[in-house]
């Protein structure tokens, strides 16, 4: 009697072999033009940023080694600068703002003024704002540069009392609120003490990088 059954089984397992190695071929010939695996994205990351220094932070992030970097757009603050109030013709004046500090900040606007009398008390002003020679400018001050503006009143008799008679001017740098006090001076470099303001106040220029075309023309 003849046994056909492990014949039969032995064709499968050929037919199982064969087809493996058919599928372990296709596989092969398909990995030379594969399609590249899933790109993986991963949520809840926060992308670099770039700096002002043009180097990237994470946000969230504590930068370490040469990644710290100390901002070099943080706005001048009244204690880092001093101002300087040069006459020009009767009734204008070149504004001068110096960085005096050890770092480089930032400026950007009109400055601010109040009048101080002969004794040291402040003398309310007031300040109309021109964009002259033209709008403000955003100013970088580094250490010992200086932006500038100008200034113009008219002037007034001094028995009018109305009259503004002041020895000196507080200058508010923009966005503050602390003042400090200007040193004015005439064409001969000596200290003015006594200027002659008109109820109108004064009219400030725009600060600039450059002192060029800042000085109001003469009326």
């Amino acid at each position: 009697m003849t046994v056909r059954r492990p014949a039969r089984i032995a064709a499968a397992g050929l037919t199982a072999l064969a087809a493996a190695v058919l599928l372990t071929a296709c596989n092969d010939d398909a990995g030379a033009g594969a399609q590249p695996a899933p790109t993986v994205t991963v949520t809840g990351v926060a992308s670099a940023q770039p700096t002002s220094g043009g180097k990237a932070t994470v946000p969230g992030a504590t930068p370490t080694g040469p990644m710290v970097t100390q901002s070099a757009g943080a706005r001048c603050t009244a204690d880092e600068l001093t101002a300087t109030v040069q006459l020009q013709d009767a009734g204008s004046a070149m504004v001068m703002v110096t960085n005096k500090g050890g770092r480089s900040c930032t400026l950007f606007g009109y400055p601010g003024y109040g009048g101080l009398r002969a004794d040291n008390s402040a003398d309310t002003l007031a300040v109309k704002r021109e964009p002259h020679p033209g709008p403000p400018t955003a100013i970088t001050l580094k250490p010992k540069t200086t932006a500038f503006s100008g200034l113009k009143w008219s002037s007034c008799d001094k028995a009018d009392p109305t009259c503004h008679v002041i020895a000196g001017l507080q200058l508010t740098p923009p966005d503050e609120t602390r003042q400090l006090t200007a040193e004015v001076l005439g064409l001969d470099g000596k200290p003015v003490l006594q200027l002659l303001v008109s109820a109108q106040g004064l009219t400030t220029g725009s600060l600039q990088p450059s002192n060029q075309g800042v000085v109001f023309a003469g009326p």
